[in-house]
């Protein structure tokens, strides 16, 4: 009988391909501060919201880029509880943008010394904080992850860039500033629209948030499944704020031809949930059990990843639970697996979500309190 033997090559790559890893390839983290009166806000409040900025590149009235802008904040601002009010309004929810072109040299020699300054900014966020923490540990891991960084050649080179800006003020009824959030990038996109969810969604953040609103998200046709996929997620890699590393649904082996979406997206009417929870959640669940999770900024912890939310779907507005399991690779993470949860599997997802909660609420709560903040 002869025997036929495969290259050694074939099986260590098979081997690589199965197994997860934390990826390398980190997100570019926006630049993102806030700052904050002594009188809190309180979610249930009535807020009235406008939008004004410029597109300076461009020509041309901003009325329409400003009501895209004011539609994205009006819905990531509801569904942290407050109630939009033009008339009757507690707060006044102002939210300021710019883009200027800004054409810069790139050395990859100047990589290394911009992410140790880069550590030193991200690792102080979340001290002392009660919100936002979610956030704070993924920009944290991001920059642990690129601080050591090597360069091995020296090039450079002038690149398109523009530097978008924004900033979401706060103040009461009679002009009292109450609190300020702001993020600047560089990007090589010139629309400010590509990419702003995620980057309202950080600065936001640092609000409270009532964690019983269902946000609302349209129900994708069985007849158009294959298509909003394609539109919507072939190809794409998303950023979300409670990552450091970009994602990717990942498709397999398997093509999609005919109205089904690639192996692992289960109930695929929920589509459209699935990608707004990718780019809005503010904390996944990494992997590991609560010994591990004491220290957070451990990177093999986040290998795997689970994200869970809470939506209503579609015109008739069901309940529904989402949960999705991602897969660390060394380009990013890849969505094995989405689908609609039963109450029982949500609950377990939500009591070790809450586990992890407190744990990164202990591990920022570095300060002494004379009455304790609260979470």
């Amino acid at each position: 009988m002869k025997l036929t033997f495969l290259p050694v090559w074939i099986f260590f790559a098979a081997f690589i391909c199965g197994c997860s890893a934390v990826p390398s390839q980190r997100v570019s983290q926006p630049w993102v501060r806030s700052l904050k009166s002594n009188q809190p806000i309180e979610t249930s409040k009535s807020v009235k919201i406008t939008v004004s900025g410029t597109t300076l590149p461009l020509l041309g009235n901003e009325a329409l880029i400003s009501e895209n802008l004011l539609q994205q904040l009006t819905q990531l601002i509801r569904r942290r509880g407050f109630v939009i009010n033009e008339n009757g309004y507690d707060y006044v929810v102002t939210l300021i943008y710019k883009t200027d072109r800004s054409d810069r040299m790139k050395y990859s020699s100047s990589i290394a010394s911009r992410n140790a300054m880069d550590y030193t900014t991200l690792t102080n966020a979340g001290v002392g904080a009660t919100s936002g923490l979610g956030v704070s540990i993924a920009r944290t891991i991001s920059a642990l992850s690129s601080r050591s960084t090597t360069v091995g050649t020296q090039s450079a080179e002038q690149i398109l860039s523009y530097t978008h800006t924004i900033a979401i003020e706060i103040s009461s009824k009679d002009g009292l500033a109450l609190w300020k959030g702001e993020s600047t990038w560089d990007t090589g996109d010139l629309n400010i629209l590509i990419g702003i969810i995620p980057a309202l969604q950080l600065i936001l953040s640092d609000l409270p948030s009532d964690r019983s609103v269902r946000p609302e998200v349209p129900e994708v046709k069985d007849t158009h499944i294959n298509n909003y996929f394609r539109l919507m997620c072939k190809d794409a890699w998303f950023t979300c704020p409670a990552l450091p590393y970009r994602i990717y649904f990942a498709e397999h082996s398997q093509s999609i031809a005919g109205p089904k979406a690639p192996v692992g997206i289960n109930n695929p009417n929920a589509l459209a949930a699935y990608v707004d929870l990718v780019q809005t959640a503010e904390y996944a669940l990494p992997g590991g059990d609560e010994k591990a999770w004491k220290n957070p900024l451990e990177l093999s912890l986040w290998k795997n990843v689970t994200l869970g939310g809470q939506y209503f779907l579609g015109p008739d507005k069901k309940a529904v639970n989402i949960i999705i399991e991602l897969t660390g690779k060394s380009d990013g993470y890849y969505i094995e697996k989405c689908k609609i949860a039963d109450d029982k599997e949500y609950s377990d997802f939500n009591l070790r979500l809450r586990m992890w909660r407190e744990a990164l609420y202990y591990y920022y709560d570095v300060y002494e309190w004379r009455d304790g903040p609260g979470l």
